[in-house]
């Protein structure tokens, strides 16, 4: 492992049930569980067709390869935000013969209107 390839802050995010200090019950409340430092080799862009405007749109699909040996197992359900941007995350290998890098990949979340999206 090169950890000084590792030049990128990436943020494990979810987003859970909460309350607000006032105590009124709120959707959607942010929770980071993990700030890790990551390298991002390549960002794959894909362009995708509506089928129904027949519009073109890029989106692109990064792959973050991070340490191993995390304070929390990283969950499939998690977010990976990354330089403002929210990806889903589609994949987590951690590799166990070496036991040095995790791979993570995602893909981009589209937003529409100014709301979270799930897809």
């Amino acid at each position: 492992m090169r950890t000084n390839r590792m030049t990128e802050r990436i943020q494990l995010i979810s987003y859970d049930p909460g309350r607000t200090p006032d105590g009124v019950p709120v959707d959607d409340v942010m929770t980071t569980h993990l700030t890790l430092w990551a390298e991002v080799p390549k960002v794959p862009i894909r362009e995708v067709v509506d089928p129904q405007t027949k519009l073109g749109t890029r989106r692109d699909s990064p792959v973050f390869l991070v340490r191993f040996l995390t304070a929390e197992d990283i969950q499939p359900t998690w977010r990976v935000l990354w330089r403002g941007q929210e990806y889903e995350i589609t994949g987590v290998d951690p590799d166990y013969q070496r036991r040095d890098i995790t791979t993570i990949t995602a893909k981009a979340r589209s937003v529409t209107n100014g709301s979270k999206d799930n897809g």
